[in-house]
């Protein structure tokens, strides 16, 4: 048996206390003891109730997986479909209440991340958009009515728009999918500025009735009608509602492939069409052959070759004194295509991804070639003279070693890092390779004041130590990027 009763504690120092003979833990977090003694006979020696359930709907769907399904009838199967779309729905809600949960609690800066949705992306190896996208969902179908105490130290998301509780509750009753769920956020974000918080109330109920009746498509086109009706707005007021929702991304798809996305106002859009036009003007072979490109294939095109245009011409602002230009890491035996019979490993892209040989190769017909010596742990040994800031040579070599932010987990690139001295600089640590790390702004100050600890291996490469409230074994931990240039390992 157990029960629960208040410690007296002023606000906001409040405790909730467990008491049972059989098992009792305890927890100090921003400003709350939290203990729980429990009954094991209570749950199946599981602990919480909610893990117990999710246990139990594991076994449950072990059983199923198990089970014939070619003896259903048809109407049974059609059936069991919907049945397992609905349950897919409401562990989604359910999935979604943790995730808001965990970012009530701050636990992804507690942890060392820079936020919840960068713990939750390398927790569940999530790609960073589709982590934001989720903590932005949870915190807006379940808004700030947690269950226990409040802790008051969290820095808790603060949702931008209105909240969705008619599409919360369909979402956990399994009428409709995470994908409607989704598609109705980002409706509501897209309403215009000045409605009411009825207005509001009553444009996300007709969304979430939408989402019961139609497909995701069929939904969002109706909601986007729902916008067109509901916007008062004069043009002045649509072009700068417009203008404020600008956003371009770049997202590596694998297979070498990157879907670039975005949406800009219609001036901006001009803008970029007027340089790009004339970049993707069809051009026909000297044979009058027409040009075999498709009119996305040539404005992709045009894209790239404004970038590099842009990038000859030296007038972009220069970061760690380097101009703006497109780096790979190749090893000498890519380079000179001589790799003695061996595969030859690629080259790394410093935004990465592996490139291979033969493009390795075209590109450096009319590349400047900068030289780092490496030994065979790719270390880097000729890396300049030392002085308190790195130099254009010492960066290169970095770059070459960790690739980008070596904190563990974080996949920032070289060009969002700065140079941190392992041993600062004014208690006397030399600016050389074996006293630097890369690491990107947030992590910087995971290392100065999130308890954090970092140093050189003895592989002269560089290690995180974590605070013990993180890990009570202190286990160094490494950024496991992959690095192409390298052949693997010897089984």
């Amino acid at each position: 048996m157990y029960f629960e009763s208040a410690v007296g504690c002023p606000q906001p120092f409040r405790a909730a206390v467990l008491f049972t003979v059989l098992d009792f833990t305890a927890e100090f977090v921003g400003g709350h003891l939290y203990c729980w003694v429990m009954d094991r006979d209570m749950f199946g020696g599981v602990g919480h109730p909610v893990m117990a359930a999710l246990d139990d709907v594991s076994d449950a769907i072990d059983k199923a997986g198990g089970a014939d399904v070619w003896s259903l009838s048809d109407d049974d199967l059609a059936a069991t479909i919907e049945q397992c779309e609905r349950l897919a729905a409401r562990q989604a809600a359910l999935s979604l209440r943790l995730v808001r949960e965990a970012d009530a609690r701050d636990m992804g800066r507690r942890l060392g991340a820079s936020c919840t949705a960068s713990w939750l992306a390398g927790r569940l190896r999530l790609r960073p958009g589709d982590a934001k996208t989720r903590v932005d969902l949870a915190n807006r179908l379940d808004p700030h009515t947690a269950d226990g105490p409040v802790d008051y130290a969290a820095n808790v998301t603060v949702p931008s728009v209105a909240v969705l509780p008619a599409t919360a509750v369909a979402l956990a009753a399994g009428e409709v999918s995470l994908e409607h769920a989704r598609g109705v956020a980002a409706t509501m974000l897209a309403l215009p500025d000045g409605l009411g918080a009825e207005q509001i109330r009553a444009a996300e109920k007709e969304l979430a009735g939408f989402a019961r009746q139609f497909d995701p498509v069929t939904a969002g086109r109706l909601g986007r009608h729902l916008i067109h009706v509901l916007d008062t707005d004069t043009l002045a007021e649509r072009e700068d509602r417009a203008y404020r929702r600008r956003e371009f991304r770049m997202v590596d798809l694998g297979d070498g492939i990157t879907r670039l996305t975005g949406q800009v106002d219609t001036e901006s859009a001009a803008m970029v069409r007027s340089a790009l036009d004339p970049l993707a003007a069809p051009n026909p072979a000297d044979d009058a052959t027409p040009d075999p490109r498709t009119a996305s294939q040539r404005m992709a095109d045009a894209l790239v070759e404004l970038a590099r245009r842009t990038c000859a011409a030296g007038e972009l602002p220069a970061r760690h004194s380097v101009r703006p230009h497109l780096s790979v890491i190749i090893s000498l035996d890519t380079f000179l295509g001589c790799a003695g019979g061996t595969p030859t490993p690629p080259g790394d892209l410093g935004w990465g991804g592996p490139l291979s040989a033969e493009a390795v190769r075209r590109i450096a017909c009319d590349a400047g070639i900068s030289r780092v010596i490496t030994d065979p742990a790719s270390v880097p040994l000729d890396v300049g003279r030392e002085q308190r800031t790195v130099t254009a040579g010492q960066w290169a070599a970095l770059v070459t070693r960790d690739r980008g932010c070596a904190f563990p987990g974080c996949t920032r690139p070289a060009e969002w890092c700065i140079a941190h001295h392992i041993v600062h600089w004014a208690d006397r640590g030399c600016t050389d390779l074996d006293n630097l790390v890369l690491l990107c702004g947030q992590h910087h100050r995971v290392i100065h004041h999130g308890g954090w600890d970092v140093r050189m291996a003895a592989d002269r490469h560089p290690e995180f130590v974590p605070p013990q409230w993180v890990n009570p074994n202190q286990t160094p931990r490494r950024n496991a990027r992959p690095k192409y240039d390298q052949n693997p390992p010897e089984p």
